[in-house]
C-alpha cells in the first residue's frame, strides 16, 4: 500500500480533470471543472486554485499529470504548450513532488519536460490503456467524452495503439473528433429526414450534442458545464428550439415527439461514425472475440452500445476503481485518465517498473 497521496491531473483544453487517491489506495474524490484554456492562463490558475482547494492538496502529496491543452489556439505549438501548462503547475505548486506522464516513456519528472514535449503532449489516452492492461487480459478501450473519442486497442499488458502523435491516430481512427457535450450538431450530418424529405443542415454553431442528448434524456448530470450555443436556458424546450433552428425552422414547427425522432436520427449519425473507428480497430485481428469492449469518459453510454452491435461483452471502467464515495457528482469513468495516472504512478512506487524496449527520451 502507498504510503502517500496522489493527485492525478488531466488538463484539457476545456476542462480540468482532478482525482484524489488516498494511501488506502482508493478514489476519494473525483472533479471536472470547466476550463476554457484558449481563453488564456488565467483560467487554467483559476481551475487548479478550485481544485486544490477541494481536494485540500499539501506540500506533502505527489501529483500526476496528464494533459491535452497543450494544443489550445493561445501555445503557438504543441512543446510550447507542454512547458507552459507545466511551468503554470510548478509555480501554483512549488514544493510537490510532481511526475509528469510521457506515454509509453513512463513518467518523468519537470527538468526532463523540455526534451520530452512530443512524447508528453496529448498522452492522456495512453494512461487510461495502460493502466487498464495491468488490471485485465486485453480489450479496447472506447473513452467517450465532451468533445472526442479514444479508441485503444491493448493486450498482454501492452498499448497496441498504431498512432502516438494527434494526427498519427485520426490518420488511423484512434481519435475521433466527436463527443457528446460540446460537439456541434452541423458536424454530425449535411441533412436531416422530416417531413418525408431530406432538409440540409445549416452550418451554424445553433446547437449541440449537449442539446441532442438532453432532448433523448440521456445526457448526464453534471456533463454539460458550458454555456449552451446560444447562450440560453438549458431546458427541454431550450434544446428543442436549437435543434429547430439548424433546420432552418423554430420548434413550434414540430411537437416535442418529432424533436426526439430528429435527435435519435443524430445520435444515429454519431454512432455510426464511432462505429466505423471501432469496425476498423476490431479489423486488425489483434484482439480475440472475446476482448470486451471497455467503457469511459461521460459518454460511455454510446460505448456500451458500440460493444452490442460488434457483438462483444461491455465493461465499465469504474469497475476497475475502488470508490470511498459513491455519491459524487463525478465518478472515476468521467474523468478516467486522471484516475489512470495516479493509479500508475502509485503502481511504479509500489512495484517495479520494466521499461519497453525500444522506449527512450
Amino acid at each position: 500500500m502507498c504510503s502517500e497521496r496522489i493527485i492525478g491531473w488531466d488538463i484539457g483544453g476545456a476542462h480540468l480533470k482532478a482525482v484524489l487517491l488516498e494511501q488506502d489506495g482508493k478514489v476519494h474524490q473525483v472533479l471536472q471543472l470547466p476550463c476554457p484554456l484558449w481563453q488564456g492562463e488565467a483560467c487554467l490558475h483559476q481551475a487548479l486554485d478550485q481544485a486544490a482547494a477541494k481536494l485540500g492538496v499539501h506540500a506533502q502529496d505527489r501529483h500526476a499529470v496528464t494533459m491535452t491543452g497543450e494544443m489550445t489556439d493561445i501555445y503557438s505549438n504543441r512543446n510550447n504548450g507542454v512547458n507552459n501548462i507545466i511551468n503554470v503547475i510548478t509555480n501554483k505548486f512549488p514544493d510537490a513532488r510532481l511526475s509528469v506522464f510521457a506515454g509509453a516513456a513512463g513518467f518523468l519528472p519537470t527538468s526532463k519536460v523540455a526534451q520530452a514535449t512530443q512524447q508528453i503532449a496529448s498522452a492522456n489516452w495512453w494512461a487510461t490503456a495502460e493502466y487498464l492492461s495491468t488490471v485485465m487480459p486485453r480489450g479496447l478501450l472506447i473513452d467517450i467524452g465532451s468533445t472526442t473519442a479514444d479508441l485503444v486497442p491493448f493486450a498482454d499488458g501492452v498499448v497496441i495503439a498504431k498512432g502516438h502523435t494527434d494526427v498519427e491516430r485520426l490518420r488511423h481512427q484512434e481519435l475521433v473528433y466527436t463527443g457528446i457535450v460540446r460537439t456541434p450538431v452541423m458536424s454530425l450530418a449535411k441533412q436531416l429526414p422530416f417531413g418525408g424529405e431530406w432538409i440540409g443542415l445549416m452550418a451554424e454553431h445553433f446547437a449541440t450534442c449537449a442539446d441532442v442528448y438532453r432532448i433523448l434524456g440521456k445526457l448526464p448530470d453534471n456533463a454539460d458545464q458550458y454555456p449552451a450555443a446560444d447562450g440560453g436556458d438549458k431546458t427541454l424546450a431550450a434544446s428543442e428550439r436549437r435543434l429547430a433552428r439548424m433546420l432552418g425552422m423554430d420548434a413550434e414547427a414540430g411537437d416535442t415527439a418529432l424533436w426526439h425522432d430528429v435527435a435519435s436520427y443524430l445520435q444515429e449519425c454519431q454512432l455510426r461514425t464511432l462505429m466505423d473507428a471501432c469496425a476498423q480497430q476490431l479489423s486488425r485481428r489483434e484482439l480475440d472475440h472475446d476482448a470486451p469492449l471497455v467503457g469511459a469518459g461521460t459518454g460511455r453510454f454510446l460505448a456500451s452500445i458500440l460493444a452490442q452491435r460488434s457483438g462483444r461483452d461491455y465493461l465499465d471502467i469504474n469497475q476497475f476503481f475502488a470508490i470511498h464515495n459513491a455519491g459524487q457528482n463525478h465518478v472515476p469513468a468521467d474523468c478516467a485518465p486522471a484516475v489512470a495516472v495516479a493509479a500508475l504512478l502509485q503502481r511504479k512506487m509500489n512495484l517495479p517498473v520494466t521499461r519497453r524496449a525500444g522506449v527512450s527520451v
